[in-house]
């Protein structure tokens, strides 16, 4: 086990943190699943509109690897399959059926998941649909199969903006993490390394090597875990997957059936207090009712994820597949005369330029989507490297991506990043430059050219 301190980084003061109760929240009829969700997915359609499916049944398999197929969350009927771009499908509907009939799975223990070999355990996960919860570095794209990778990574920190505390998410399902563990264990010939938030009320579980990371966001990204415990070097794979997904997948072995629900945390300025808390809903099942009645002003953004980083969503979306969060925030439109010229004693700001830098910066402000500015000429002030704990050159990185230059890129150690771990540079950029937008054309050009 060991203990790791992260000096830099910045914890962003806002309102909406949520209580640890957990609520259920299981009584819903409309499902729905989203391939736009799964990054470089070409799917190919099983069902139509009017179709009937058990749960469980399958939805739609990947054309560049068929034994890869998306499954029902629920029994019902199919209410629509709506398309996008280029007939591309984006959601796909299901009205839930009053008597449920499910497809089965072969069960295991903690026991004979051990005495499983890799292909049996790919396989399993394959044929179940859950394959896609494993991610892969470089690129952070839905794990390749046949790929070797020198480790796997379990993200269960939290320094986000309220993020989902996985201490709160565990409780009663140690025994499925377990069996979770054990399988991923299989998935590599190295360890499987548990990164946990220092203080956190997680226990240590077999098969994985235990760690914990103190001090502000980004110490939960999974990005620093992997840059300090096994960097990720020229030809090397990571597996990388958060903790309640492998809730998720010691619950699919030990069953035999697709997990029905997990747990989800709402929280943010824009959610009434007495709903900001945890709550066990269904996967796929709609949260319009939920929202409807928890979020409070006029116009409301809701955010799969937190403040810093996640995928705006409708008020009538349903659980995705990915995502343990949801964050609602004000849409503040609102303009200030000469504002930066003012001495800002009630703006909020990361760099001590303003009143409430000084007197204020401890408390906690209720944030909209104001970014007080527009985008202008960037300049480097080295301010994002300030709290990029990465050993990267953010403003060079950033020249490189947009040159094209992707030699440099690589050089620069583009490949040991997400984009989610330049949300913090985004939000303290006095440029208002789309740093994670930025990293992301920049890594797509990578796999693209191929490396």
């Amino acid at each position: 086990m060991a203990n790791f301190k992260i000096k830099k980084g910045f914890d962003v003061k806002v309102i909406g943190k949520p209580k640890t109760t957990v609520e259920e929240y299981t009584s819903q009829q409309l499902f729905a699943v989203y391939p736009s969700e799964f990054e470089g997915l070409k799917p190919r359609l099983k069902v139509k509109a009017g179709d009937t499916v058990k749960r469980g049944d399958v939805l739609f398999e990947n054309k560049k690897n068929e034994k890869m197929v998306f499954r029902s969350p629920c029994c019902g009927s199919i209410k629509a399959v709506n398309l996008g771009a280029r007939r591309f499908p984006v959601e796909i509907l299901i009205e839930r059926a009053a008597e449920e009939k499910s497809i089965t799975f072969e069960t295991y223990t903690r026991d004979s998941v051990g005495q499983l070999s890799r292909e049996q355990v790919v396989d399993h996960l394959l044929n179940s649909g859950l394959w896609p919860l494993i991610k892969q570095r470089p690129f952070n794209k839905i794990a390749d199969p046949d790929a070797d990778p020198k480790a796997v990574f379990i993200n269960a920190a939290n320094s986000a903006p309220f993020q989902a505390d996985f201490s709160v998410v565990l409780k009663g399902d140690e025994e499925a993490f377990q069996v979770g563990i054990n399988a991923l264990a299989k998935l590599t010939a190295g360890k499987v390394h548990l990164c946990k938030s220092v203080g956190s009320d997680i226990p240590d579980f077999g098969n994985a090597e235990s760690h914990t990371f103190a001090g502000k966001h980004p110490s939960g990204n999974t990005s620093v875990h992997i840059n300090r415990i096994s960097p990720i070097l020229p030809g090397d794979t990571v597996y990388t997957i958060t903790a309640q997904d492998v809730v998720l997948i010691g619950k699919l072995l030990t069953t035999g059936e697709l997990p029905r629900t997990k747990i989800i945390a709402l929280a943010g300025p824009a959610v009434k207090e007495e709903f900001r808390q945890y709550y066990k809903v269904q996967i796929g099942a709609s949260l319009e009712e939920l929202l409807n009645k928890s979020l409070e002003g006029d116009e409301v953004r809701v955010i799969n994820g937190n403040v810093l980083w996640g995928e705006k969503v409708s008020a009538d979306t349903c659980v995705p597949f990915y995502g343990s969060e949801f964050f609602a925030l004000e849409e503040d439109r609102s303009r200030h005369l000469m504002g930066w010229t003012m001495p800002g004693l009630f703006q909020y700001s990361s760099h001590r330029v303003n009143l409430s830098s000084v007197m204020g910066l401890g408390h906690e402000w209720k944030l909209g989507t104001n970014m007080h500015g527009s985008h202008r000429a960037m300049v480097v002030t080295g301010w994002m490297d300030k709290y990029q704990p990465l050993n990267i050159m953010t403003d060079f990185l950033i020249r490189a991506a947009l040159a094209h230059d992707t030699d440099e890129m690589i050089q620069l150690g583009i490949l040991e990043t997400d984009p989610e771990d330049f949300a913090l540079a985004s939000f303290v950029d006095p440029h208002k430059t789309d740093v994670c937008g930025i990293i992301k054309r920049g890594l797509n050009e990578i796999e693209e050219e191929g490396i």
